[in-house]
This record gives structure tokens, sequence and C-alpha cells, in this order.
């Protein structure tokens, strides 16, 4: 049997003083497309960023493919797509550079980019519609079409598993489309999908599993029929799977 994706065991995050995540448990296995749902403040995108070790633990464990994140070294597996794009020490990008930059785990030191380098990031760049801002710096973007660069540069890197924090947020409709069209591709290739979202939209039919965390405790964790139902009165780790 293989491992989890992620593990989380017990996990707490303490950030400035006050508690974050209050002993949450997670596992993800390979396939799943789970949409982490919850209030603003809720420890979702905090919840995201442990899973891959970039928020360290006050108490608890969390594994990546059975290692936990500081031994483990596969991280062309992992495609990330942060909220927002951090601007690289003031040196200007091209949104292909950028792009390009989802390659360099599968890439060999010291080596230029291959065909299927170069394929894969034309590909992406097409797959979000910006194929025609390939030379344009990603500053010159509106904050939706640099949060579709964002997603491009995941898809490059074609990992195993997605992890996104919001990336419908600050996104048009025919975005947010074009990103469930993706979702529902690398899906049918039997990807893992992690994402973070304030509701599912565009992305409801894609979604295998909701988690729905109130003031960092998971309330419910089940089908993607759970969205729609209150959140109150729930118990912590409530889980409404038949």
């Amino acid at each position: 049997m293989s491992d989890p994706v992620f593990r989380l065991s017990e996990g707490k995050v303490t950030l400035g003083g006050r508690p974050v995540l209050r002993g949450v448990d997670l596992v993800v296995g390979p396939g799943e497309v789970v949409a982490v749902l919850g209030p603003n403040g809720s420890g979702k995108s905090t919840l995201v960023r442990t899973l891959l070790g970039l928020v360290p633990l006050a108490s608890g464990s969390v594994e990546i493919y059975g290692r936990t994140p500081q031994r483990f070294r596969d991280w062309r597996r992992i495609g990330y797509v942060p909220q927002r794009l951090t601007a690289g020490g003031g040196v200007p990008a091209t949104v292909r550079e950028v792009v390009a930059s989802g390659r360099i785990a599968r890439q060999r030191r010291f080596l230029p980019a291959s065909a299927a380098d170069r394929a894969a990031v034309r590909d992406a760049l097409a797959e979000v519609e910006l194929a025609d801002r390939a030379g344009d710096p990603v500053q010159h973007l509106s904050g939706g079409q640099q949060q579709r660069v964002l997603i491009a540069r995941a898809l490059a890197g074609q990992p195993d598993t997605y992890v996104m924090d919001e990336p419908t947020a600050g996104v048009d409709a025919a975005s947010q489309q074009a990103l469930a069209a993706s979702m529902r591709r690398v899906a049918g290739e039997g990807k893992t999908v992690v994402l973070v979202a304030h509701e599912l939209g565009p992305l409801a039919p894609v979604i295998t599993r909701v988690v729905v965390l109130t003031d960092g405790e998971i309330v419910k964790d089940g089908p993607p029929s759970i969205a729609d139902t209150s959140q109150e009165h729930c118990h912590p780790h409530e889980s409404v799977w038949p």
C-alpha cells in the first residue's frame, strides 16, 4: 500500500503567541481532490503551508509521501501555488521565465532547458491562456493574470500533487472556468490536489472531498455536499462519510 501524500497528526501551530491550528489530524491520499473551506482566520492557509513544512509545528508531526519535510527530497512531485506572486529581488522577470522556474526541480544542474522543458512551459502558458503574454514583464499583468502565471508555473512542473492557496481569489469568472478545466485534466490523470477556497464555484464538479475548518479545528470532513450544509453545531473532526 502506498504512503499517503500528506499525513498531519495532532498538528498544533502557534503564530505570534496565538494558536492557529489546534491539534489537527488530516490524511490526504493519492488521487484525492480536496477543498479546504472555512471563514477568514480559520487557519486554512496555515494548514496547507504546514502540510508543506513551510510553517513550523508547535507539536505534532507532518509527513509528505512518508517523510518529514526536512527529509523529503523529491520536490518535483509537489507543485505549490501561493496566494500571490512575490517580487524576486527587484529583477524584472517575464511571464515565460516565471513559468519556466517550475521546471527547476526536474532539470539537471548546469544544463540548459531541454525540449521537454520548453514544451511543458509552452503548454502550461496555453492552458492558462497567457501564451500571448509570455514575453511581458510579469509585473505588468493584473493580479488575476499573475495568479494564472503561478498556476502555469505549477502545471509546467508536471507534479504528482498540487497544493493551491486560494487559486481563484481575485480571478475573474473566465479564469475560474479555465482553472476548473485544468483541474479536471490533472484529476483525470490521477493527480492529487489540495486547494484552499472560500467557495467551490466552478471547481465543485472536480472536488472529491471537502474539509471545513473553524477556529483552527477541522469541524467537517466528507463529500463535496457538506460544503452546502450549515457549519453550526459541529463537533471537531466530524466525519460525514457514509
